[in-house]
């Protein structure tokens, strides 16, 4: 009873962190290691941030793709370090998982965090040269994600064709461009404030893998309005682009709900993991 109690206090606190922002180590702490080995702080590039950690699932799921993770935090913020209660939640489905750092504000601006996440792209399909990526982010990161894949041209710039390589890419609550970014440092950090070719509204009449668009109904972060005019857009020229709005579910839960603590708030994780495995298993992945 003692133990149950003790779980039960920490899921709160973690619940509470994750509200406030703050640091998730109570959700990790809790988080069972059991289902992965971890190589950690591996160099993608030489600047200090070009770093990523790999877990690798003990009991792999055949022919699964890799899952590349792309961390949030308004790109001025966040670590690849406070995720593994995520990696854990695919890890024990059986998917290897890729989580890199990438440069943040005020070191980096456009379009530095994406070529960064490229660059970790690009890694990962070295690494794993007969496997297919799936490419997910949460919200800064699944901007980054967007754009590293959308527009090929970053990939192509690191070696890699995105229609060979990336199977499909998860967006969690990204911002896609439909509302001008208006407020500091965002202004600073794309001086185009989401109006021309650095947002992924100006790539989705472009040929692209499968994408899997949500938002939560309740985040007033990053609208739902993100994510409905992107799917629209794509679906529009003959694309592949699932969207899910998820009732009751604000910014952080869109990536809180994959801990394996909270998955039974929302049916998310298992539809990411549907989509998923619903990709094509080899040849162009490009529609």
């Amino acid at each position: 009873m003692k133990t149950a109690f003790k779980v039960t206090a920490l899921l709160i606190l973690a619940g509470i962190a994750f509200t406030a922002c703050a640091p998730v180590k109570l959700l990790n702490g809790i988080t069972p290691s059991g289902s992965f080995s971890k190589a950690k702080d591996i160099s993608y590039g030489p600047i200090e941030r070009q770093k990523l950690d790999i877990y690798k699932a003990d009991k792999p799921r055949a022919n699964a793709p890799v899952l590349v993770f792309i961390h949030g935090g308004s790109w001025s913020e966040g670590s690849k370090d406070i995720y593994k209660f995520l990696a854990e939640g695919f890890t024990s489905e059986g998917f290897d998982v890729i989580v890199p750092n990438y440069r943040l504000y005020p070191e980096a601006i456009y379009p530095q965090m994406i070529q960064d996440s490229a660059k970790a792209i690009a890694y990962a399909a070295r690494q794993y040269p007969e496997r297919a990526l799936a490419v997910m982010g949460h919200s800064a990161g699944a901007y980054n994600a967007l754009m590293a894949t959308l527009n090929k041209e970053y990939l192509a710039g690191e070696g890699v064709d995105v229609c060979e390589r990336v199977a499909g890419v998860i967006s969690l609550a990204a911002p896609t461009g439909a509302y001008e970014l208006k407020e500091e440092p965002y202004v600073t950090i794309f001086p185009d404030r989401f109006q021309n070719d650095d947002a992924p509204l100006a790539y989705a009449d472009l040929s692209a893998p499968a994408l899997f668009m949500m938002n939560g109904a309740d985040d007033t972060t990053v609208g739902p309005k993100n994510a409905e005019e992107l799917a629209a857009k794509v679906s529009a020229r003959g694309g592949v682009a699932e969207l899910k709005i998820y009732d009751g579910v604000n910014h952080i839960e869109a990536v809180q709900f994959l801990s394996r603590h909270f998955d039974g708030k929302a049916t998310l994780k298992s539809d990411i993991i549907r989509f998923v495995d619903d990709l094509p298993k080899g040849g162009n992945f490009c529609r």
